[in-house]
């Protein structure tokens, strides 16, 4: 078989595991539980940095301004992210715009966090991204253990990838789903939005275990 083929091969075969994948999943864990099975989160510990993946406007930031408060870091990192193409285009044209970031920025400041305690970090496009730019982070500012928030059914997900990203950094990863994310993983199935969010992360979580994506 020739390089060709087997390249055709390989793709045949991930496509096949990343439909199948999450059907066997689904019955090997029961469906009642496998929204609750997504979550996962860390004993909390005093740590350099709080860091907030994107995907949402404010119900994350919201758990890090608490986590701030009650003294486990002494900053926060809001992870950037492009809104859509047209972001590109306003840039290309010299305008200024109000990014996502900078709400979230005034946000916090209005609910007490000092000015000075908020940094931004790169726009990413997907978890490997942002793991990247955290990496990059960890190893500039040399950190020995960030706490990293996101949503409920991401928090398994994100661990893995974090983890793999920033561990020969020398750096530990505590996750933290927010608080504030209301989503019913006990009965996913039941909210059109809960729903595919549970499917989309198991079929990335499966993915990333066999290579599909990184």
């Amino acid at each position: 078989m020739g390089p060709d083929a087997r390249h055709c091969l390989k793709r045949v075969l991930i496509r096949a595991a990343l439909v199948a994948a999450p059907l066997l999943l689904l019955a090997g864990l029961g469906t009642s539980r496998l929204g609750r099975w997504l979550v996962v989160e860390d004993p909390l510990q005093k740590s350099d940095a709080i860091v907030v993946l994107g995907g949402t406007m404010y119900e994350r930031p919201l758990e890090a301004i608490d986590l701030y408060n009650a003294g486990w870091a002494p900053r926060i990192y809001l992870v950037g992210e492009v809104a859509d193409w047209g972001e590109a285009e306003l840039a290309r044209r010299g305008v200024d715009y109000l990014q996502i970031i900078d709400l979230q920025i005034a946000t916090l400041v209005k609910l007490g966090v000092p000015r000075d305690a908020i940094r931004a970090i790169n726009p990413s496009g997907s978890t490997a991204e942002e793991a990247l730019n955290v990496r990059r982070l960890v190893a500039q500012e040399r950190f020995s253990r960030i706490i990293v928030v996101t949503s409920l059914q991401h928090t398994r997900r994100a661990r893995l990838v974090m983890n793999r990203r920033i561990r020969d950094a020398g750096a530990e990863v505590v996750i933290r789903a927010s608080r504030y994310d209301r989503s019913n993983v006990r009965q996913w199935w039941r909210d059109r939005s809960t729903l595919r969010f549970t499917l989309f992360e198991t079929q990335r979580l499966l993915a990333y275990w066999i290579g599909a994506v990184d």
